[in-house]
């Protein structure tokens, strides 16, 4: 398959390191874990189309392009599509082709609404997109925290925040030191309802357990790395940390809080013993002063931590219908 110049194949596992180099090489600030990557690719998720291609020049390896949508059980039928190139190779032309090329793919399986994700100041794939007719839709905010700078302020609102949840009869624990059967279960259960929540462009579709569970065990997570706020048998929040196994930023993989859980403090209670911990991070080969969240910062935190705002992520960097 030809996108312009570039000739495309299909991916196998052993380029999943290769595709995590090359979004690396692109974000320097934001690189992607080898490890991780393969990981989900021997992973694949059930309820989901995948179809990823490498991209070849001469035959030397210079692109990634791939395209996903949900099996869909909606009347919408959204479909994620991206593509981009080493540093070297990386052109406005080139990223259009590896785009068309996708949507071409994702037409082909039903698709009627094209979706894409952009950093705000890549200004090649931000116009590459505009140029297509994609407009933004929805905008995620990334924050940084320095948790050496900050290690007295963490360490006293942890302790403040552990008073307020004893207060309330809520445990927070980290889920290896939980000795339910069910606490996986559980954990699904109250993660896909705290999903139901979130803003979105796309319709929400549950997550298969079997997903879950796979995520649970992928190698960024640690047992020991991942809170649980219980108030009895009910799990009512989650906050879990990701450990890039061989490059990256530790980050905020995932908090969520149930309904039921909700104006209780668990959310800003269950995250305090993750962020006064640098020490760990350090023990596991992270720079303690490197720890980010998405939109998980929350403004009070914001306000006593100095978190500092990274840059936005754009999108879908465009809902364009696939007849456009």
């Amino acid at each position: 398959m030809k996108a312009g110049d570039v000739t495309l194949r299909e991916a196998r596992i052993d380029d999943a390191a290769f595709a995590a180099d090359l979004e690396t090489a692109v974000r320097p600030d934001d690189p992607q874990d080898p490890v991780i990557y393969e990981d989900y690719w021997r992973n694949p998720e059930a309820n989901w189309k995948v179809e990823r291609f490498i991209g070849e020049i001469d035959g030397m390896r210079v692109a990634y392009a791939h395209q996903r949508h949900h099996l869909w059980e909606t009347p919408e039928r959204y479909g994620g599509v991206t593509g981009d190139l080493v540093p070297s190779h990386r052109t406005a032309t080139r990223i259009d082709a590896l785009l068309a090329a996708m949507e071409d793919r994702s037409r082909a399986d039903g698709t009627q609404t094209f979706t894409s994700w952009a950093w705000e100041n890549d200004d090649l794939r931000v116009g590459a997109l505009a140029k297509r007719g994609y407009r933004e839709k929805r905008r995620q905010r990334f924050w940084e925290l320095d948790l050496v700078a900050n290690r007295s302020k963490l360490e006293a609102m942890a302790a403040d925040s552990r008073k307020k949840m004893r207060e309330q009869r809520i445990t927070v624990l980290t889920i290896d030191r939980d000795d339910d059967p069910e606490k996986f279960a559980k954990l699904w259960r109250m993660s896909n309802e705290a999903e139901q929540d979130i803003p979105t462009t796309e319709p929400y579709v549950e997550g298969a357990f079997e997903d879950f569970m796979k995520w649970m065990r992928s190698p960024g997570l640690r047992g020991d790395r991942i809170w649980i706020a219980r108030d009895g048998d009910a799990i009512l929040g989650v906050s879990m940390l990701s450990y890039p196994p061989k490059r990256g930023v530790v980050q905020t993989d995932w908090t969520g809080v149930a309904r039921a859980g909700r104006g209780k403090g668990i959310a800003h209670g269950q995250r305090q013993p993750e962020r006064a911990d640098p020490a760990h991070q350090r023990h596991h080969g992270v720079p303690a002063a490197q720890g980010r969240d998405s939109v998980h910062a929350g403004r009070v935190a914001r306000a006593v931590l100095s978190y500092q705002p990274t840059r936005n992520r754009c999108g879908p960097s465009g809902s364009r219908t696939s007849r456009s």
